[in-house]
Parts: structure tokens; C-alpha cells; sequence
């Protein structure tokens, strides 16, 4: 997976925006790739809840 470099430098000026830190355009492309991942997952997750029957509980 690659991230197009506005993306990587839009990331790192979020990133000092939200830490205040500077990061190297290779850790926000290491730190973007996670956060891409981590989403897709999350978005596969709830994707799979949404269509997933649920059956009442019962005592």
C-alpha cells in the first residue's frame, strides 16, 4: 500500500497540529499505513454487524 505524498504531508501536519511534534515523511507513511488498516477493519467490522441477523435474548 502507498500514500500519495499530499496525503503523507497533510498527515504529518495533522500530526504536529494534534502532538506538536514534526514526524519524518517516512514515519507518517508508516503511521498512515496503520491508520488505513486500522480503519478497514473497523469499517469491516460494523459492515459485518450491520448484515449480521440478531436473534432476541430470551430467559
Amino acid at each position: 500500500m502507498q500514500l500519495a505524498d499530499e496525503h503523507i504531508t497533510e498527515f504529518q501536519m495533522l500530526y504536529k497540529k494534534h502532538y506538536g511534534t514534526d514526524i519524518s515523511k517516512a514515519k507518517a507513511l508508516e503511521k498512515g499505513i496503520r491508520l488505513i488498516r486500522l480503519m478497514e477493519i473497523v469499517s469491516k467490522h460494523e459492515a459485518k454487524k450491520e448484515t449480521t441477523p440478531t436473534l432476541p435474548i430470551t430467559n
